[in-house]
């Protein structure tokens, strides 16, 4: 399935787009580190079929004050996955991605910490440190 970018600059690479995501989650303050020790965070390159193709992050696992689920020793872990062609498609230049990456994750996270959409949605964006505010030049 084509779609079209709204920006002219070249995509990033998978390994650029990867330090994004972990710029993003070095946002994240100090108390937060233990409760995410079992959440895995990944990128892929597209959302599953059975979700919207614009679709930017999604949580899957449990929050922090779920159950844990002890019943096997190889469970998985709780998820982030963050999408590298949708953010693309949507940025409109290199900082609006960096901004968007950076809500993204903390958006994700924030489902980990118990807050449903309709939540999130009340509090508007997640905002970012003003060091993603500046361009960051040529990372790909």
């Amino acid at each position: 399935m084509y779609h079209r970018r709204l920006a002219d600059w070249p995509a990033l690479t998978p390994e650029a787009f990867d330090g994004l995501v972990e710029e993003a989650l070095d946002l994240l303050p100090g108390w937060a580190q233990p409760y995410l020790q079992r959440v895995a965070v990944m990128v892929e390159q597209e959302p599953p079929a059975d979700e919207d193709p614009d679709l930017l992050g999604l949580y899957v696992g449990a929050t922090v004050f779920g159950e844990p689920d002890s019943t096997s020793l190889g469970a998985t872990p709780d998820t982030v996955l963050i999408f590298q062609g949708p953010h693309e498609r949507q940025a409109r230049s290199r900082t609006e991605l960096f901004r968007e990456v950076a809500e993204t994750v903390l958006h994700e996270i924030a489902h980990h910490f118990g807050l449903e959409e309709e939540a999130l949605e009340r509090i508007g964006p997640l905002r970012t440190t003003p060091r993603w505010d500046e361009d960051p030049g040529e990372n790909t």
